[in-house]
């Protein structure tokens, strides 16, 4: 045989041998099983971003600014274990750049000194997966991929070396992860995630791979590979989730995963409120019926422990898990019926669609589209029903100066009542009447900034917010 032909057909071999081995998400429902019979896990965000008062941190904090006084992560993963959760995904780099570990990669000519170590602390990583040992609970990790600190100064192709780097060291020194969480996938090349996956199962092939879908029902997989596809505050569909994929002619089972905050923030925020007992159990129940697993988000303080409002609410929420019948009836007509809006905030970032202002929560809202001059909620009832009292709960600051609630006869709306400020518990009792539908017309509003907003950041201007509900309810009452 001639050299070159020998070389070409060599050459060939290698090419379809690389094809064989190289890893693959499950082609069946039995390999990923373990996972899926976990169905409630933690999600701990804690980090830099803690510190810097913000959920996106542009990693300028200094390392010493990380400061817990009394960090306590068995205290997290004993909670976890108590709460009725079998797995916990840490934080281990955020987008600031911080890493929760002692990382010795070389960047920049030197060892990377963006990390717990710099900061004077041990590594956190070693002591999450030391507790989640010792308390039954399996252990993941998150990694961002959005890095504001590293990538501001880095040429693409160094800042993916750092990430290799980064990530080689976490499935190599840390073993026994359940899942590996990838977050902002998408700024990655095909081809650079095909690298990641594949050094993950180099270390750990049994360690699942997580790459961020953001706000979908999980009828996406944006970013292959992946072993599981998620849904960011986003539940799957009524119908629940498909997990049978095909991706080039091959056919993958790829289950979801739900990730949802106890808040209103990912990160602890001071003043941050939490969300009730019925709201988080009905994301619990939605997501476990819809076949996917819930991520919920328990963000430990500036002391670095979950806060004890936190822990108790965990616990109420575990007896209604295990008792569903302990969680009071509903009050209103409109508590989780559809609900429309004439637009969202941010283009319908989730944290403020309309369906929370249907919810019995005062602590969860919605919040108009910027540039919305008549917003309006549209409430079907299934079916015409009997009502005699309008409640409308305004969070924050109170924006409304004008507003009116209709109702329909006929196919025409008509107006039951017209008023001023609604304030933070507005209650209005009236002759009854029967309707399928209301809605909520806020025709005069006011706006200012809310440093309470997720989208604030450190440098930027505090967000401006409009008019925001936190309840629009109509009732029958005796």
């Amino acid at each position: 045989m001639k050299p070159r032909t020998t070389f070409l057909l060599l050459l060939v071999l290698c090419r379809c041998f690389s094809v064989f081995t190289q890893p693959a998400p499950a082609r069946s429902k039995e390999e990923v099983a373990e996972w899926e019979q976990m169905k409630y896990g933690m999600f701990i965000h804690f980090n830099m971003n803690t510190y810097a008062g913000v959920e996106y941190d542009r990693g300028r904090v200094p390392p010493q600014a990380f400061k817990p006084d009394k960090l306590d992560v068995g205290q997290w993963i004993r909670t976890a274990r108590d709460a009725g959760m079998k797995y916990a995904v840490l934080t281990a780099k955020h987008c600031g750049g911080f890493c929760l570990w002692n990382s010795k990669v070389t960047f920049k000519g030197k060892e990377y000194d963006y990390d717990i170590a710099s900061s004077g602390y041990a590594d956190i990583v070693a002591q999450f997966m030391e507790s989640c040992k010792n308390y039954g609970v399996r252990p993941a990790l998150y990694y961002c991929l959005w890095d504001c600190h590293n990538q501001p100064i880095s040429s693409t192709d160094e800042y993916f070396n750092l990430t290799k780097g980064h990530i080689t060291e976490l499935v190599r020194n840390y073993q026994g992860l359940v899942e590996i969480w990838i977050d902002i996938p998408g700024i990655l090349k095909p081809a650079e995630r095909a690298e990641l996956y594949a050094i993950v199962k180099q270390y750990q092939p049994k360690c699942l791979v997580t790459c961020n879908n953001g706000f979908t029902d999980g009828s996406v997989l944006a970013n292959f590979p992946a072993d599981i596809t998620n849904g960011e505050r986003t539940l799957p569909p009524v119908a629940g989730h498909n997990p049978w994929r095909e991706v080039d002619g091959n056919k993958y089972y790829i289950p979801m995963e739900v990730c949802q905050t106890m808040s209103q923030n990912w990160f602890w925020m001071p003043g941050d409120v939490t969300k009730s007992v019925r709201t988080l159990y009905h994301w619990y129940e939605q997501s476990v019926k819809g076949g996917a697993n819930l991520l919920l988000d328990v963000p430990p303080d500036l002391s670095g422990r979950i806060p004890q409002e936190l822990v108790d609410r965990l616990m109420e929420l575990k007896k209604v898990i295990d008792k569903p019948a302990l969680l009071p009836p509903l009050t209103s007509l409109t508590a989780y019926e559809p609900v429309t809006a004439s637009g969202s905030y941010d283009g319908g970032r989730p944290e403020y669609a309309c369906f929370y202002a249907a919810d019995e929560d005062p602590n969860t809202r919605w919040l108009a589209a910027e540039g919305d001059t008549l917003p309006t909620l549209t409430i079907d009832l299934g079916e015409e029903k009997l009502f005699n009292t309008v409640v409308i709960m305004e969070p924050y600051e109170p924006h409304i100066l004008d507003f009116m609630v209709e109702y329909q006869v006929d196919g025409q709306w008509k107006t039951l009542l017209e008023d001023h400020f609604a304030g933070a518990e507005y209650n209005r009792q009236f002759a009854p009447v029967r309707s399928r539908w209301i809605r909520l017309v806020i025709k005069c509003f006011s706006t200012g900034p809310n440093p309470g907003n997720v989208l604030t950041g450190p440098d930027d201007p505090t967000p401006e917010e409009g008019a925001t509900i936190a309840e629009f309810q109509v009732l029958n009452l005796k």
